[in-house]
């Protein structure tokens, strides 16, 4: 996500994981367990509750207050992170949660060749089907850095673009009340919230996103929740905030 920034690199960061040519197999598809029932997010007010480049060891934390609350989100994950933290992607998935594609090595997609493009979304998306047993239909480019080619990328494997209309920022705040704030001062019906399952101070500040969201009367889902199904959000399209 947009959240890296050269020489900048808190102490709460936890490194991408190192890079290789992985070579993956295709697991059995898992059960997932699907949402209870359909929110009609044109009519009621949702958000959507994201994170990016996990896992990492600050996801399981984040999970368990999802599921104490019975709240879904959408994670963007790392390829190799997927790899390596296979519990909590099954976790994830047998939930309910939206999965996306985050890359492998999260670079900035559009000051590179478009080989090294599509390696990089393909091959992750590769990785963690390998997990799952099924290719994600969701993709985030790192920085939110994207151009025609990035685009054209996704599309080509089938996936919609996904942004986000709230930040949290917490790249840069590494305070729990910091992060609280800025998602609730900006959140509006439809929102996209992007936050990161990679800092030590993010997970604290969930619980009580969660809980001020449903208090002022939001229904709290996934992207393709949002926007109805996975089936109404288009290849290639780029989407910033729901309905």
């Amino acid at each position: 996500m947009s959240g890296f920034r050269h020489g900048l690199l808190p102490r709460a960061l936890v490194p991408l994981a190192a890079v290789g040519l992985l070579s993956v197999g295709m697991a059995a598809p898992v059960a997932a367990a699907g949402p209870a029932h359909r929110v009609d997010c044109r009519v009621t007010r949702c958000v959507a509750l994201t994170f990016d480049d996990g896992p990492t060891p600050y996801t399981a934390p984040i999970l368990d207050t999802l599921q104490r609350a019975h709240v879904p989100a959408t994670f963007f994950l790392i390829g190799p992170h997927a790899l390596r933290y296979r519990a909590d992607v099954l976790r994830e998935y047998r939930a309910g949660d939206a999965i996306g594609d985050h890359t492998v090595t999260h670079p900035h997609l559009t000051r590179l060749p478009l080989a090294r493009i599509e390696y990089e979304i393909g091959t992750a998306a590769r990785q963690i089907a390998s997990v799952t047993g099924r290719r994600p239909t969701l993709f985030r480019p790192p920085f939110g850095a994207w151009d025609a080619r990035v685009r054209a990328a996704a599309a080509a494997e089938g996936m919609s673009m996904i942004m986000w209309s709230v930040t949290a920022r917490d790249w840069k705040f590494h305070d729990p009340p910091a992060i609280e704030h800025r998602v609730l001062s900006r959140v509006r019906p439809g929102a996209i919230v992007v936050l990161h399952d990679r800092y030590a101070t993010t997970p604290p500040a969930v619980p009580t996103i969660v809980r001020a969201l449903r208090a002022r009367g939001y229904h709290l889902v996934t992207v393709p929740q949002l926007f109805g199904s996975a089936g109404d959000l288009i290849p290639g399209q780029v989407y910033h905030h729901g309905p």
